[in-house]
């Protein structure tokens, strides 16, 4: 019992396979947004089981936020396959946020020698923004207005964790 949040951050990792799976496959519309609503279910309960089973620590957080990054990489690559022209013509956003994060894991590697589970209200309002943006491509086919926002908010947080 006390290793399910540990198992629903082992499925959003899994997770990242059908992700890139379904973009190469153009399986999008509601296959797609049916994973995307499994992912962001396990990153919302692994937490709030963690709490309620009193198992909560540092390294789970850890794993949560890495489990996370390595998700949105993988829907990504699956964007990038299903829609190249959107990847295109929002890579300065992309790369700018994959910089940054990037750049805050070197900084966190040198203050704490690990990287830092951030929970930053900023973090977690990019992280919504973020899973709009993807509902809309993956699920409707456009980026507009939702992935410039998200891209936005998605620097903004970076520099907020990376000061």
């Amino acid at each position: 019992m006390k290793n399910i949040p540990w198992y629903l951050i082992y499925l959003r990792l899994s997770l990242t396979v059908v992700a890139i799976f379904f973009g190469y496959y153009k399986m999008l519309g509601i296959p797609y947004m049916l994973l995307l609503a499994v992912a962001a279910a396990t990153d919302y309960y692994d937490g709030v089981l963690a709490r309620k089973l009193n198992v909560e620590t540092a390294s789970l957080r850890q794993w949560d936020s890495i489990a996370d990054t390595i998700f949105f990489l993988g829907v990504l690559v699956g964007m990038w396959m299903a829609y190249p022209e959107i990847y295109a013509a929002y890579s300065w956003g992309i790369f700018s946020v994959i910089g940054f994060e990037v750049l805050r894991y070197i900084i966190d590697y040198a203050r704490f020698g690990r990287g830092a589970s951030y929970h930053s209200w900023s973090a977690k309002v990019f992280g919504v923004a973020l899973l709009i943006a993807t509902i809309a491509i993956m699920g409707f086919g456009t980026p507009m207005p939702f992935l410039s926002i998200a891209l936005v908010l998605g620097i903004i947080s970076e520099l907020y964790t990376t000061t």
